[in-house]
């Protein structure tokens, strides 16, 4: 039975694919610039959140669990960079389309590796009370980052 931490994972990508879908196709100003903001407030605290809980985990059990981690941190911070790129962009630039489809394909490229690769190595590796705490480590840098 799958962990109510790895739901919550998997929960919160769903929501970044449907957003960053919408984004992409949006037409108007106003569309763009809703779905941009969205996509914000569900990527960086997600962002956040993982390398407080699941990518430390990892990178504190060294070998190939450490290398994973620290490949996944540093994705997280090219759709950081990406992310704030965007939100610093007009929404009429003619880059706009553009960049949200970059990191439309960088985030949807990790997504995909913490779901075939991390996730299943991480259920493998921690006990019921580990997942719990680092339940609990995700939701409070979650928080912090949303207040």
């Amino acid at each position: 039975m799958t962990h109510p931490y790895i739901k919550h994972l998997l929960k919160d990508h769903k929501k970044q694919r449907k957003l960053e879908k919408k984004l992409v196709k949006a037409e108007t100003r106003e569309d763009k610039e809703k779905f941009r903001q969205k996509l914000f407030d569900a990527l960086y605290p997600h962002i956040e959140g993982e390398d407080a809980s699941i990518f430390d985990f990892l990178a504190k059990k060294g070998g190939e669990a450490k290398d994973g981690a620290l490949e996944a941190m540093q994705e997280h911070h090219v759709d950081r960079l990406l992310l704030d790129e965007l939100m610093a962009l007009d929404v009429d630039d003619e880059v706009f389309i553009a960049k949200a489809k970059v990191l439309r394909e960088v985030n949807n490229h990790h997504l995909k590796e913490e779901e075939k690769e991390h996730f299943p190595l991480l259920e493998s590796l921690a006990s019921e009370e580990e997942l719990d705490a680092l339940l609990e480590a995700y939701e409070k840098a979650e928080n912090e980052v949303e207040d």
